[in-house]
Formats: structure tokens, C-alpha cells, sequence
């Protein structure tokens, strides 16, 4: 990651989560006729499936942020296709216990190589391939799904 991609330190990205919304970048990779869903280990989300995904770090244009995390996250190179939705989310039970809004656009995206493993981060405890949208998931998760062809 270069410097100008870098992180800032955790002390000041607390004090913005506090004060301002975060701007995030979702995938929703399809192989196969599925949609990837991972289940979260840390807030906001914890224990939920949901789509991989993160904020956009500074200079950093949302397409290398979709590249990112589909690399970064679930182990998988993508090629990025549009974005299918885009929406605001807000949780009371966000990181370090500061509830966090973010402003979310979701990308379609799909394998570079067919014979692609995933290998998730330690952010995710498993991944779920899905055909159809099941019952109980966030909204947002629904509407990405929805928006990369599954009913």
C-alpha cells in the first residue's frame, strides 16, 4: 500500500467515525449464478452476512477499492463491472463501540480466473455461495444482491 493509501491512526479515524459518514465500497462477486456473502467478525454487522467490503481509502478511486477488498478480503482477483446499488447505512453497534454511518456503493464484479479459491481475511469467519436471497438478511445486503440478479 503505498502512502498515499495509507491508513490514518486510530485515535483520529475514531474522532471522524464520531463526527462524519464513512465512504464505503461493496462487491458483490458473482461466479456461476451465486453471489459471495461473508459472515462478519467485527461491528457493525458482527455475526451477520453481508457482502465484503470497506471504506474508500484517500486516493483511492472506488474501482481499485472494489479491486482491493475482493483481493484483500476473500482472496480473489475481479474484474469490476458496474455499480448495482448504492445507499446509506447506520449502526448503533459500530467499531470501538462508535456507531458508524457510511455511505455504501456496491459493485458487480466476477473472477479473473475461473479456477479461483477463496481465502478470506481475519475480519470474515466463513463465505456462503447463494443462488437465491434468503430471509433475515440486512436490506442492504438484499437490495446488492437484487441489483447483481438474484431473487
Amino acid at each position: 500500500m503505498s502512502a498515499q493509501h495509507s491508513f490514518i491512526p486510530q485515535d483520529l479515524y475514531n474522532q471522524i467515525l464520531e463526527h462524519v459518514p464513512i465512504a464505503c465500497v461493496d462487491i458483490a462477486i458473482v461466479s456461476h449464478g451465486s453471489v459471495l456473502l461473508v459472515r462478519r467478525k467485527d461491528p457493525p454487522a458482527q455475526g451477520h452476512l453481508w457482502v465484503p467490503g470497506g471504506r474508500v481509502l484517500k486516493g483511492e478511486m472506488m474501482k481499485e477499492t472494489a479491486v482491493r477488498k475482493a483481493r484483500d478480503e476473500v482472496g480473489i482477483e475481479c474484474h469490476v463491472g458496474p455499480i448495482i446499488h448504492t445507499a446509506e447505512t447506520i449502526f448503533p453497534d459500530g467499531p470501538w463501540g462508535i456507531p458508524v454511518h457510511s455511505i455504501n456503493c456496491c459493485f458487480f464484479m466476477y473472477p479473473a480466473d475461473k479456477n479461483f479459491v477463496p481465502k478470506l481475511d481475519h475480519h470474515q469467519s466463513e463465505c456462503v455461495w447463494i443462488d437465491r436471497i434468503p430471509q433475515g438478511l440486512h436490506s442492504y445486503v438484499q437490495r446488492c444482491l437484487m441489483g447483481a440478479g438474484l431473487e
